[in-house]
């Protein structure tokens, strides 16, 4: 029988995914308002003589562009004249912790204002939703306070790689844009203000125990530009890590450190032992260097014990009472390895 086996069309490569055209397109708005019986009724703002954009808010970096120029275009969207005669009034005020805002609407107009940049920006898009979800161009009155339940809302670029096998693709040495704008835009709408992408403290820090790695630098401007990037959209970029790593046995960090290696790992390394001060010293010149180097990150997320070996309490499995088998972390509690690898980071 003949083999069909060379017939089959070899799989497109990432940088040929026809969704991610799609992804770089403006998000498709639907309104389903009524204009041929659209008097406002009572207790409501009647917007067909449309809005004055009155904007009196410090954004010195201009963070607040990407926001504002989304509901310009929902104007322009909805026919709204943006040189109108109903006040629309972008101002700081008081209105509670990070991201709150306080969202007026009377018959004087349009009063949206918050304490910090991030609320504004959530109550531009709470107003956008009052617009799309409205039936006819006209706002109930309304006086209400809203703020966030949840602090930090991270997710993932869902076609971003994973740094591993099969692929072992680093997303910081690739030329591809893993965050196209209207990409981040929708995001931010849905409410993430996180995303979170994978690296090696070695392959980005140097320390006094070790030098870059020659593409250091590469990974570090790409990441920079992607903080940059996302910050445009509120949303603030983490770092994940699982880290300390642990050392083969002929690793150079080790040989010249030995007091770095602790407990042996599964795979035939050495798990990282932080019981040393030169141990913490190392884990935390490394976070300084790649946070001093990197501004405006939102944090390390690490796995520091789980999945795969790192410090010398990553030996014994976490339901597992059997003692470590490093002559430091031994005379110490387990909870004291995980406190001393995490405090220096």
């Amino acid at each position: 029988m003949k083999s069909c086996r060379s017939e089959i069309p070899a799989p497109p490569s990432r940088e040929e995914w026809l969704f991610l055209k799609e992804l770089q397109q403006p998000e498709q708005r639907c309104l389903h308002w009524d204009r041929t019986n659209c008097e406002a009724p009572p207790q409501h703002l009647d917007l067909n003589p449309g809005l004055s954009l009155e904007v009196d808010f410090p954004d010195p970096e201009g963070l607040l562009e990407t926001a504002f120029e989304d509901f310009r275009k929902l104007l322009t969207f909805a026919e709204l004249p943006e040189n109108g005669s109903v006040p629309c009034r972008f101002q700081q005020e008081d209105s509670g912790g990070s991201e709150s805002f306080h969202l007026r609407i009377n018959a004087d107009g349009i009063t949206l204002s918050a304490t910090d940049r991030e609320g504004l920006r959530r109550g531009i898009y709470f107003l956008e939703n009052q617009l799309t979800g409205a039936t006819i161009p006209a706002l109930p009155f309304t006086d209400q306070r809203r703020e966030p339940w949840l602090r930090n809302r991270i997710s993932r670029c869902f076609f971003g790689p994973i740094k591993r096998p099969p692929f072992n693709r680093d997303e910081l040495l690739d030329d591809m844009d893993y965050y196209p704008d209207e990409y981040l835009n929708r995001l931010a709408h849905e409410g993430i203000n996180g995303l979170w992408l994978t690296v090696v403290f070695r392959e980005l820090a140097q320390t006094s125990f070790t030098k870059r790695d020659p593409l250091a630098e590469k990974r570090l401007e790409k990441l920079r530009k992607t903080v940059a990037q996302c910050r445009r959209y509120g949303i603030k970029t983490w770092l994940f890590s699982i880290e300390p790593r642990n050392l083969a046995l002929k690793d150079p960090l080790l040989l010249e450190n030995p007091e770095f290696g602790g407990a042996s790992a599964y795979d035939g390394n050495l798990c990282f032992c932080p019981s040393s001060e030169k141990g913490r010293q190392y884990l935390h010149e490394s976070t300084f260097d790649i946070f001093s180097r990197v501004p405006n990150l939102g944090g390390l997320i690490n796995i520091s014990h789980g999945e795969r070996a790192t410090s010398c309490l990553s030996s014994v499995a976490a339901t597992d009472d059997s003692p470590v088998q490093c002559p430091r972390c031994s005379q110490i509690p387990k909870w004291q390895i995980h406190h001393y690898t995490v405090d220096a980071m």
